[in-house]
């Protein structure tokens, strides 16, 4: 025979592979011969006795021959124990068996493939798990189970938890688990239902069973699902776990749990070293939660320590939350400090009590300091609904804090607050400014409203004093509602320059800002007011007044000069400064010449009462009927002030009481007020004098004569 033939070699592995074939194949037959379906039935029947459930197979049970031996089982049944209502059903089980076992007489289960299974499992009051039977070590029999691979597919598990009244649903389950007798690997996906909106599950992980313990050496599993308000969001779990089926015990280490959703962006993690978890209760001695979230033009951070935290069925608690909140818009800033234990009941009910809070406002509009706020107090809200409220109270730049707020809504905040300060110097934060600070309407610098468009806000505010350049007020009470469109002041009342002030005021934001004012002015100090306000020191007195104006502009001088409205006012026991008309009147004839000359410091013309009403239009005040009483003159007079020329066109007409001067009876003297409102000139008005003549030398003769009647009237 020659070796080398190649003949040969081919016969050899045609026989070869035919006599292996052959003995496969009268394996399989052999097999298939002593399959007993009767004798599968009954076992599998009595395979669970010991539990009280019944398994009952309504399909057909055939023989499998490729890949390896085993049973393709139809329509298999488990019910409930000691009762005929289904706990499993299974379409279709595929078990294999391994080889060597099989040929040497015993029956082990290497492989398991389930198509179309359906089970319910449920939690007692008692806490109790409807399959805790089937978790207990049990007798091998014939049958032993080393499984290396499982597969399910079209999976539906229903979850009751009787103790808390819920109920959720795993659809579409699929998993798949290879080489489970070495170092595993597992997948597996599901569809989570609760009756509100689906969550797509996936986990993948190394997988290691040792006995009772199961090893997830790397786990990686998502949750994604569409959240209203939110878009598409995710929540993702990494880290090692241990599960023991024994105990049911579960720990874990170097563990994150973290959340992203989509509109608007979001993270929130939290980073724990240590986890130790039962079906009571999960344990997390320290953890760090960290977080970020923007949302139109904000931005929100939070950086959170959380000591000794626990969950249980009623919900969540930490001995300690201690860190930082962070809002920022442009330039804003908006800090948090926190201090205090958490509870979260049912996982809704939210309460932080005592809480320390320290805040801290960092922004453009206060850039010569911050404010600075510590306060305490608790925090409690409704997260279903949702619905947070805040009560602190404490200390604002040393003066006393009072603050409660209730927050309705998360992505969209609605808030309803009241806020109690006792003293509020805003000229601290304000630019500083060169010299004496300068009046509200002659500031020319925009006014800032871009902070509007954070807030959705009513309530109430109360301030013992404000202050904002040489302004001032006491006592101040209004009901306040801002929004991106608006603010508005409603029933606002305050102490101001001896008086009491009473009102609405609105600023609404437009392209140009619109400003409407209606004040009701009682026993009010005039003179500082009209200082402070207009920078105008030529009028004193104490009295009533009302205002109704409307202004449009972007800052306090762009107002003063679209001022439209109706301004009345009534003093009592006043002074026109600037002139003194008393000692002009008496002097006559020698100081008609000192009449056209500059108001003086030192002079002025006390009154008992003055009162005019004012038009305003387009920052010009217009006045027909200004009376000015006392006891020894009276005037009456007419003119505008023109706040945005800053000049004032006034036309008096002065006359003296009869009984307190007898030689000036019928004497009228025409005064003229013209130039700045700080420096006007007084000066007889010698239009008046000439009225109605048209040529000039009938005015020149019209002006001697008037002179020479007043004149010669006061000669003795």
């Amino acid at each position: 025979m020659k070796w080398n033939s190649g003949r040969l070699w081919l016969r050899i592995a045609v026989y070869g592979s035919g006599s292996v074939i052959a003995l496969f194949v009268l394996i399989q037959a052999l097999i298939f011969w002593q399959f007993d379906e009767a004798a599968v039935r009954k076992t599998l029947s009595s395979a669970l006795n010991d539990t009280g459930r019944q398994v009952a197979v309504e399909g057909k049970i055939t023989p499998l021959l490729f890949p390896s031996p085993g049973l393709s089982i139809h329509q298999l049944n488990i019910s409930e124990p000691g009762s005929k209502q289904s706990f499993a059903r299974v379409e279709q089980l595929d078990v294999y068996l391994s080889w060597i076992p099989l040929l040497t007489g015993n029956r082990e289960i290497k492989a398991l493939e389930m198509h179309g299974v359906t089970a319910s499992i449920a939690r007692g009051a008692d806490g109790r798990l409807s399959i805790m039977d089937l978790l207990l070590h049990r007798s091998p029999g014939t049958v032993s189970m080393k499984l290396d691979r499982l597969l399910v597919r079209e999976g539906t598990l229903l979850y009751t938890d009787h103790s808390s009244g819920t109920e959720q649903k795993l659809d579409t389950v699929s998993l798949d688990a290879d080489d489970l007798r070495s170092g595993a690997s597992l997948t597996a996906a599901a569809i989570l239902s609760n009756g509100k909106r689906p969550i797509r599950l996936a986990v993948s992980t190394p997988l290691t069973i040792q006995d009772d313990q199961v090893s997830l050496e790397k786990l990686d599993a998502v949750a994604i699902s569409e959240v209203p308000g939110l878009g598409e969001s995710k929540f993702a779990a990494t880290g090692q776990y241990k599960l023991n089926f024994a105990t049911l015990q579960t720990s874990g280490k170097d563990l994150s749990f973290r959340f992203s959703s989509e509109r608007p962006s979001s993270q929130l993690e939290l980073k724990v070293p240590e986890l130790n978890a039962s079906f009571n209760e999960v344990s997390i001695p320290t953890g760090r939660l960290s977080g970020k979230l923007s949302y139109a033009h904000s931005q929100y951070q939070l950086d959170a320590g959380l000591d000794n935290l626990k969950l249980t069925e009623g919900g969540m608690a930490a001995d300690k939350v201690n860190g930082n909140f962070n809002w920022q818009a442009g330039d804003t800033r908006l800090n948090f400090k926190l201090d205090a234990p958490l509870a979260l009941m049912g996982m809704k009910q939210l309460r932080m009590q005592p809480l320390n809070m320290t805040a801290t406002v960092t922004t453009p509009l206060l850039p010569r300091g911050k404010l600075v706020s510590s306060m305490q107090g608790a925090l409690d809200g409704d997260l279903d609904e949702p619905r947070l409220n805040l009560r602190v109270a404490g200390k604002l730049d040393g003066s006393d804090l009072s603050v409660t707020v209730s927050q309705f809504g998360l992505m969209k905040p609605r808030h309803e607050v009241t806020l109690s300060v006792g003293k509020l110097d805003l000229n601290r934060y304000l630019p500083e400014s060169k010299g004496d600070p300068v009046a509200i309407f002659q500031d020319g610098k925009p006014i800032p409203l871009d902070w509007l468009d954070y807030f959705d806000l009513t309530g109430k505010v109360a301030v013992g004093e404000l202050a904002m350049g040489r302004f001032r007020m006491n006592n101040l009470n209004a009901s306040v509602r801002i929004n991106p469109r608006e603010l508005e002041l409603d029933q606002m009342s305050a102490d101001i320059y001896q008086g009491r002030l009473q009102g609405d005021m609105l600023l609404a934001r437009r392209d140009t800002p619109h400003l409407e004012v209606k004040q009701t002015l009682k026993d009010m100090n005039i003179r500082p007011l009209l200082v402070d306000l207009l920078n105008f020191n030529r009028l004193d007195g104490k009295g009533n007044g009302k205002i109704d104006v409307t202004a449009d502009g972007k800052s306090f001088l762009e107002l003063r000069n679209t001022l439209t409205g109706n301004v009345e006012t009534s003093l009592n026991k006043g002074a026109l400064t600037g002139i003194d008309l008393v000692a002009a009147l008496k002097n006559l004839p020698a100081e008609l010449k000192e009449w056209n000359s500059p108001a003086q410091a030192d002079q002025k013309t006390t009154f008992s009462t003055l009162s005019a009403a004012f038009r305003l239009d387009k920052g010009v005040a217009r006045s027909q009927n200004m009376q000015l009483a006392s006891q020894l003159v009276n005037v009456k007079g007419a003119g505008k002030v023109d706040l945005t020329q800053n000049i004032v066109d006034y036309t008096m007409d002065v006359q003296a009481n009869p009984q307190e001067f007898s030689r000036l009876k019928g004497v009228n003297v025409p005064l003229k007020i013209t130039g700045p409102l700080n420096a006007p000139v007084y000066a007889l008005d010698f239009n008046a004098m000439v009225k109605g003549k048209k040529t000039e030398g009938e005015k020149q003769q019209a002006l001697k004569q008037e002179l020479k009647k007043q004149i010669t009237t006061i000669l003795p």
